[in-house]
């Protein structure tokens, strides 16, 4: 029996937001409850050197603070993403900060990076078995004076935890962080943050070389600058998207 149209009208009577607390809280109990079938083989799908069970994951912006990984992955996702997390604790943008479009079936996501900062989503991470493609989208924290040493610092901290990181410069919800994407910056600091990249990757024990590819999610506007950004990218080892 579907559970999603008994559930629905109750979480649609929530805040959005606490709806999505909800859901998260009940992730977190998902562990116990074991998968009655595996992967088919024909979904396996390698990327980057990342061998994955399935094509579909969850992309960051769910589970914001790395509470309920395993218990995400229980339901069949090929990988999963936490985060956006920032060095330091932050609060994101005043409420509301989420909105419903039902007739559309989406929402609008206005949250600003709201996390409990990287320190603490390593302690929970740190604490968990090495199962799945556990990804880590680390940015830069809003009232930062050097937004390129947070994300340097992310990769310090996140990378023992991580079968890949994104780095996300794209928000439009954290004030000035677009910026990065002007050509001269972006392609003046990608070099740096990737050395630190290599630099960190052969200094912890990584899980495997390809922690090495590092994916940059930006979502650009002019083509021109994606065709600069992609030969910046060549020369390196990251992967832009």
């Amino acid at each position: 029996m579907a559970l999603y149209p008994l559930l629905r009208p109750i979480l649609f009577n929530l805040d959005p937001e606490r709806a999505h607390e909800m859901s998260l809280l009940a992730a977190r109990s998902l562990p116990s409850m074991r998968r009655q079938r595996g992967d088919d083989s024909v979904l396996k799908t390698s990327v980057a050197g990342l061998n994955f069970p399935s094509p579909l994951g969850l992309a960051a912006g769910y589970d914001k603070n790395a509470e309920a990984p395993d218990g995400l992955f229980s339901l069949g996702f090929g990988f999963v993403e936490v985060g956006t997390l920032t060095p330091r604790p932050q609060d994101g943008n005043p409420r509301p900060r989420l909105f419903r479009l039902e007739e559309d079936r989406a929402v609008i996501n206005r949250m600003g990076f709201n996390n409990g900062g990287q320190q603490a989503a390593l302690a929970k991470l740190s604490r968990r078995k090495r199962t799945g493609v556990l990804g880590v989208n680390i940015g830069a924290n809003k009232d930062s004076e050097d937004r390129i040493a947070d994300y340097v610092a992310g990769v310090q901290a996140m990378s023992p935890v991580a079968r890949y990181l994104t780095i996300n410069i794209s928000s439009p919800n954290t004030p000035g962080l677009r910026q990065l994407q002007d050509e001269i910056v972006y392609a003046g600091h990608l070099g740096g943050i990737d050395r630190q990249c290599v630099d960190v990757f052969g200094a912890v024990q990584a899980p495997a070389p390809e922690a090495r590819d590092i994916i940059f999610d930006a979502a650009f506007e002019q083509a021109w600058l994606l065709r600069q950004i992609a030969d910046v990218a060549a020369e390196l080892i990251l992967i832009p998207v």
